[in-house]
């Protein structure tokens, strides 16, 4: 079976365009366990929305990917940004949270196959990205950006193919969103820590016990060197 990614995403090689726009949703990248009401009624406050092209998820959360395109020599550059929002559950009351998402990413197709070498050779490395000036000893850093980009994000794109499938390259980049640290809600109270109760729908009946703070192993430390100077003297 194929992955639940595969076919979300597809850029398509057009030399005489430089910028393209896609709309996808969470559901389609196969991140529907993220899409909830929240994150779709937050989408529609941030402008986003499903397009008519997505046939199969109308009602799901929108995922918005604006890429800039440069063409190089047997290379092509995809310089974009992926805008979304994803549902988490909320680190103080456990209610779904919406969390927005604004990623950059960089891709490098090649027509040439492209294989990580298994041995990096550090002092080679560093004069690639250099080249002599005026024919001296010094050395001038070179402006090669592609330089930067990670190695699963060059991809292999042979001439005589016209479609490349990036869905998973961007259902990772929206997966690696994912933190614990979301709230629903900057005034959120959380839930009482003895019943569990949420306190921002209903009031708890529990009482709080003030507990002296305890420094670990030497907390009372001060107390026994007193009660030991007391009995000494």
């Amino acid at each position: 079976m194929g992955s639940p990614w595969e076919g979300a995403v597809i850029y398509s090689r057009k030399p005489s365009v430089t910028h393209m726009e896609y709309c996808t949703t969470l559901e389609r990248l196969g991140l529907g366990k993220l899409s909830s009401d929240i994150s779709k009624s937050r989408a529609s406050v941030m402008g986003l929305r499903v397009t008519k092209d997505v046939k199969d998820y109308p009602n799901g959360t929108p995922v918005q990917i604006s890429i800039d395109v440069t063409r190089k020599k047997q290379k092509t550059r995809l310089d974009g940004i992926i805008k979304t929002v994803i549902s988490l559950g909320c680190n103080r009351c456990g209610e779904p949270a919406a969390e927005c998402i604004f990623s950059n990413f960089s891709l490098l197709l090649s027509e040439e196959p492209t294989e990580e070498p298994e041995i990096i050779d550090m002092e080679a490395s560093f004069k690639e990205g250099f080249k002599s000036f005026n024919g001296s000893n010094q050395w001038v850093q070179e402006d090669d950006d592609d330089a930067s980009i990670d190695w699963d994000d060059r991809l292999y794109f042979p001439l005589e193919e016209k479609e490349i499938d990036i869905s998973k390259h961007i259902r990772d980049l929206v997966h690696l969103e994912i933190t614990i640290n979301a709230i629903c809600d900057p005034r959120c109270k959380g839930i009482c820590l003895k019943c569990g109760t949420n306190l921002n729908t209903s009031s708890c009946s529990c009482k709080e016990d003030v507990e002296k703070k305890d420094y670990g192993p030497l907390g009372n430390l001060r107390k026994q060197m007193q009660q030991k100077s007391s009995y000494s003297q």
